[in-house]
């Protein structure tokens, strides 16, 4: 493992943390948010302790397609909390 594995690791632990101890406070995106850097955090975790590369060839098309995936329902769910009528 190099030091920049370790960093992208502390990067998404410390990201999720911060998402899921806040959400109850800021918005419950954060929750989705959470579980986004959490994946991320297990993906970049896997990859450094197997051979296989996860970032090559159809690992990665599996990678995009989550990440996209997460991109809409967090796009989705905040156009919706922002269109709510406030009360």
């Amino acid at each position: 493992m190099e030091i920049r594995d370790i960093m992208y690791l502390v990067l998404w632990a410390g990201l999720g943390l911060y998402c899921f101890f806040y959400a109850k406070k800021i918005s419950p995106i954060l929750y989705i948010l959470g579980g986004f850097f959490t994946f991320m955090f297990g993906w970049y975790l896997v990859n450094d302790l197997i051979t296989v590369d996860l970032f090559a060839g159809v690992y990665s098309i599996v990678f995009r397609s989550i990440c996209a995936a997460f991109l809409v329902l967090v796009v989705i769910l905040y156009i919706m909390i922002k269109r709510k009528p406030k009360e």
